[in-house]
C-alpha cells in the first residue's frame, strides 16, 4: 500500500470516528437551543395571568383584548387558573363586559359548557330580554346586546349558583386532562 493510499483511508477512518460526534453535538446544541426557546411553566401561567387580566369589552368587537389563541394553546392551564379567581359581580347593566364575565366566556369557549341557574331576584323587562330566562327561570351569568356593546349582569344569587357548577364540574371525576374546545366557523367571540 503507498502512502497516499494510507493517507486516504487514515482520513477516511478519522471521518466516520468524527461525524457522529460532530453530529451528536449538533444535536445536543439544537435540543438546548430549542429547550431555551420554549418557555417554562411559570412564564406561561404569567402569560396567562396577564392576559386573563387585561380582558374588558366596551365596544363591539372588542374581544380582541381576548388572547384567544394563547388560551387556546393551553387549555388546561388556562380553566385552572381561572376556576378558583371566579366570584360574584355586581347584578345591572354595564357598558362592555366585566373582566368577571370575560373569564366566564372564556370558560364557555374552551370547554364547550354553559351552566344557568335559577334566580329569586324579580327581573326587570330589560333583564328579562337580555338574560332570556327559559320556563325553569334560569339565567346565564350575563346576557348580550352585542349590536349595543351592553351586558346585563344576572343577579348575585344565579351568579353564585352558576360559580358552584363550574366548580362542581371542575372537581369532579369528569375532568379530562386535554378539553374540547369549542370551534366555531369565524373564532368570533362565543356570546351568551
Amino acid at each position: 500500500m503507498n502512502s497516499r493510499s494510507l493517507l486516504v483511508l487514515v482520513s477516511f477512518l478519522a471521518a466516520l470516528v468524527v461525524a457522529p460526534r460532530a453530529h451528536a453535538a449538533a444535536a445536543d446544541s439544537s435540543a438546548a437551543a430549542t429547550a431555551a426557546a420554549a418557555p417554562t411553566a411559570v412564564q406561561v401561567d404569567a402569560q396567562l395571568v396577564r392576559a386573563l387580566d387585561r380582558m374588558a369589552g366596551v365596544v363591539p368587537g372588542s374581544d380582541t383584548l381576548v388572547d384567544w389563541a394563547l388560551f387556546r394553546a393551553h387549555p388546561q392551564r388556562t380553566v385552572d387558573l381561572v376556576l378558583p379567581t371566579l366570584k360574584p359581580v355586581r347584578r345591572g347593566l354595564s357598558l362592555g363586559a366585566p373582566n368577571m364575565v370575560w373569564r366566564v366566556r372564556v370558560l364557555q369557549r374552551l370547554t364547550g359548557l354553559a351552566f344557568e341557574a335559577r334566580t329569586n331576584k324579580k327581573l326587570s323587562a330589560e333583564e328579562r330580554e337580555s338574560l332570556l330566562p327559559d320556563s325553569l327561570g334560569r339565567v346565564p351569568f350575563a346576557g348580550e346586546k352585542a349590536k349595543l356593546g351592553m351586558t346585563w349582569i344576572a343577579p348575585p344569587d344565579a351568579q353564585k349558583a352558576i360559580i358552584a357548577q363550574w366548580r362542581m364540574w371542575w372537581d369532579s371525576d369528569t375532568k379530562k386532562p386535554e378539553l374540547p374546545i369549542k370551534k366555531h366557523d369565524d373564532d368570533r367571540t362565543w356570546w351568551y
